[in-house]
């Protein structure tokens, strides 16, 4: 692969991560590879390379990524169900989506919650005292 090549999968891969097209079911390394133009040599190559890790490995933590994002900054998903939150950032099972949850922070999915909603509940008194 030319450099001229590996410099454009990564900005076409940047780009990707900038959207939720990794929240897709059928995700997968020939997928991405297709709605990039590329084969899957070269992006599992660019992947290990500069993302340090596998396909799989890779779009888990995009996923994860994105859920938490979606949990701090809408409190609406933390009322839905783990099954629901799994099912939203693609996750074929709830079970499969606490383990790598918890894999990547240290928390279960309802854990995180509880913690975002102390965390919430107390910013939220801080707040109040500094108004009065």
């Amino acid at each position: 692969m030319t450099s001229e090549t590996e410099t454009k999968l990564l900005e076409l891969l940047n780009d990707f991560e900038k959207g939720s097209l990794y929240n897709n079911k059928n995700m997968s390394l020939p997928f991405l590879a297709g709605e990039l133009n590329t084969n899957t040599k070269y992006l599992s190559y660019i992947i290990n390379q500069h993302k340090s890790a596998d396909f799989k490995t890779y779009i888990n933590r995009l996923r994860i990524k994105y859920i938490i994002d979606k949990l701090i900054n809408e409190e609406k998903y933390r009322q839905y169900k783990i099954s629901i939150l799994a099912d939203e950032c693609g996750f074929s099972s709830h079970s499969k989506f606490a383990a790598i949850f918890k894999a990547e922070t240290n928390f279960s999915p309802s854990s995180y919650i509880k913690l975002l909603d102390s965390e919430n509940h107390i910013d939220k008194n801080v707040h109040f005292q500094e108004n009065n």
